[in-house]
Order: C-alpha cells, then sequence, then structure tokens
C-alpha cells in the first residue's frame, strides 16, 4: 500500500484514483513479493521493504528503473523518510511466511511524531503473529509506547465463512497487541468482534492545536 502525504496508509485502486494526489515523492511499502502491485499511471516514488522481498520483486517482475527507486529496510530498525507533509518513523517487521505460499511478508511500523501515533500496518497475516522479538531494544520501546492503530486488509471478510482461520488469526493479534483502535484498509467497516479487543483510547490528545 502506498503512504499518503501525512504518512496514513492508503490502498491505491482503479476505482480510487480520482482520490490520490500524484506527486514525484510517492512512498510505497512492499509487503509480499507474491504479486506484482498496481501503480498509477505515472506514479514515481520510492518503495521501502526488506532488501529480501526488494530482490524478490525485482528478479520477478523487473519494474521499470527510470520510474521507481528500490529502499531496503534492515528489520526492526526504524529509519526517518519524508513524505510529501510529514516526516515519519518506518520500521519493517517480519511476519514470517505466506499462508498462500513459502514467500517471507513483512508488516510496517509507522511512527508519526506530529500525530504522537504509533501505526502497524498489516496487509497480509504469516506464519508470524509476534512481531517484536522479546530479546530487542525494539520490542520494550513498542510495549511501553503502545500501538494506537492497527490497518487490515477487510477483503478476509468478503471471501470464505466468518469463522474462517484468517479471521481468528486476526483477532488473535489484535487481542495480543490491544490497539487503541482497528481500521481497514479500504475505509470498509469492520466487525464489532475486532473493536471489541482493543483497548480504551489513551488520553494523550491526538488533535492538531
Amino acid at each position: 500500500m502506498f503512504l499518503d502525504a501525512f504518512g496514513f496508509p492508503k490502498e491505491v485502486t482503479p476505482e480510487n484514483l480520482n482520490t490520490y494526489s500524484y506527486d514525484l515523492h510517492g512512498t510505497k511499502l512492499l509487503t509480499s513479493a507474491d504479486s506484482e502491485f498496481y501503480l498509477p499511471p505515472k506514479w514515481h516514488g520510492t518503495i521501502y521493504s526488506t532488501e529480501e522481498l526488494l530482490h524478490t520483486y525485482r528478479k520477478r517482475f523487473n519494474p521499470d528503473p527510470t520510474l521507481l527507486t528500490f529502499h531496503a529496510l534492515q528489520p526492526y530498525e526504524p529509519e526517518f523518510i519524508c513524505c510529501e507533509r510529514a516526516v515519519v518513523e518506518l520500521t519493517a517487521l517480519p511476519a514470517g511466511q505466506s499462508l498462500y505460499s513459502d514467500k517471507e511478508i513483512v508488516v510496517f511500523l509507522v511512527k508519526q511524531p506530529a500525530e504522537e501515533r504509533n501505526t502497524l500496518i498489516t496487509k497480509e497475516l504469516g506464519t508470524m503473529l509476534d512481531f517484536f522479538p522479546h530479546n530487542h531494544h525494539y520490542h520494550a520501546r513498542i510495549m511501553d509506547e503502545g500501538i494506537d492503530v492497527v490497518y487490515v486488509d477487510d477483503t478476509i471478510y468478503h471471501t470464505g465463512p466468518p469463522t474462517s482461520y484468517h479471521h481468528q488469526r486476526l483477532y488473535n493479534l489484535l487481542r495480543n497487541i490491544q490497539p487503541g483502535a482497528v481500521l481497514s484498509l479500504s475505509g470498509s467497516p469492520l466487525p464489532d468482534v475486532l473493536r471489541s479487543v482493543c483497548r480504551k483510547p489513551a488520553q494523550k490528545s491526538k488533535e492538531h492545536h
């Protein structure tokens, strides 16, 4: 998925192109190298992921190097990146293997200092639901700060039975993390049961002054 001008995730599809603002410094997060992602026409920007996923993607799909820049992130090592109107801290977190293939996937943590917000972005859940290694300094920091919002791909609710394995894994993930809120990448409503495992909103202000 893409990050918008302020560092919020946005799924760009042929259906919502009219809501996407084009610029030459776009940011794309690559969570899996399994399939070729959709790029808006004439989009220029930087694609972020781990070295392994970027290498696999370039080898499989041979993207145009004159339009795209690829930036490799070390797992669990945050980097500051510039969106159009904000600087955010981006971290790639290994999430094990895809449930659809043997390929590795990642999720992303986006820290928005201006919003005082930690956002976990998951396009797909893999074999690992514990993204933060307990013996790593990063784990203590995130557990102390907490996750404010988790973004999930709600397409799993459009296919399969309501008690599917994917639904249960998503519920377990949220129950373990206990974020302040859970939102869908598409903007569509999510089942009430997911919101029921979120913690009550923190007292710190998220409003602009």
